[in-house]
């Protein structure tokens, strides 16, 4: 996750190159873009060890990143109405579709690309997963004979709220798979308690038929198409391991 837009070390008498790409975004800014409230970025540790809090921070409203948010997912992964902006640069700050833009805001995190992620106003309490009713679930496999396989079944959707909330995970150990293969992806659930988004854990499909849930990861790293993922893995039920290993 990205802390500011772009780096740079000035040469002679060069402006940085940040001011250069900055007053190039200004140039083609929409209409608008510069009555928009400005909002600044913060990043620090969280008080989860292995994950990172980030803040925005604007007229003294304050809408935060943390533990709690890295599972939450834009149904729309590409918000149009900006409500605030970055301070330089093009980066948005928008509502999210079904939200009030007083209690979550999708704030643009990408560096190349726009890459939205979920914050919560700080005054608002966390998404409370294990109580909420979910009515839909999919399994975000691309491939293979569960590939995005749906239910609505509330004995199955509930056996990924009790292993989460209730298992007891493994010590932490670290996955290693293929971006072009890789067998760690999300379970997407979605309930009309938090319109807009979706609360998607992860799961990581084992080559030994064994399926473990995590909520977040606590470290991602790359090399080449390798990919190492580090989390608090918890076993799933033989009942939720059924249903996302077979196609039935």
């Amino acid at each position: 996750m990205r802390v500011g837009r772009f780096t740079s070390r000035a040469v002679g008498h060069c402006a940085p190159v940040w001011m250069i790409l900055a007053s190039l975004s200004w140039s083609c800014a929409p209409p608008g873009w510069s009555s928009l409230p400005v909002y600044s970025l913060e990043q620090t540790d969280s008080a989860r060890a292995g994950y990172r809090r980030t803040t925005l921070t604007s007229a003294g409203a304050i809408f935060v990143h943390d533990f709690e948010e890295y599972a939450l997912r834009l149904v729309n992964s590409d918000p149009t109405q900006a409500v605030g902006r970055y301070g330089f640069g093009m980066g948005k700050i928008c509502a999210i579709e079904g939200q009030n833009p007083a209690a979550y805001l999708a704030a643009d995190m990408g560096s190349e690309m726009p890459a939205y992620e979920v914050f919560r106003a700080e005054r608002q309490p966390p998404f409370d997963w294990r109580h909420a009713t979910f009515r839909r679930m999919r399994l975000d496999t691309p491939y293979g004979p569960t590939a995005n396989k749906e239910t609505t079944d509330p004995s199955v959707i509930r056996e990924v709220v009790l292993a989460l909330g209730e298992g007891e995970p493994a010590p932490a150990f670290t996955v290693e798979t293929d971006v072009t293969a890789s067998t760690v992806h999300s379970i997407s659930l979605w309930s009309d308690e938090l319109p807009g988004l979706i609360f998607a854990p992860q799961v990581y499909l084992a080559p030994t038929g064994e399926v473990f849930l995590a909520e977040s990861f606590e470290a991602v790293a790359f090399q080449g198409t390798k990919e190492t993922i580090r989390a608090r893995w918890i076993p799933a039920s033989p009942a939720l391991t059924k249903w996302a290993t077979t196609a039935d």
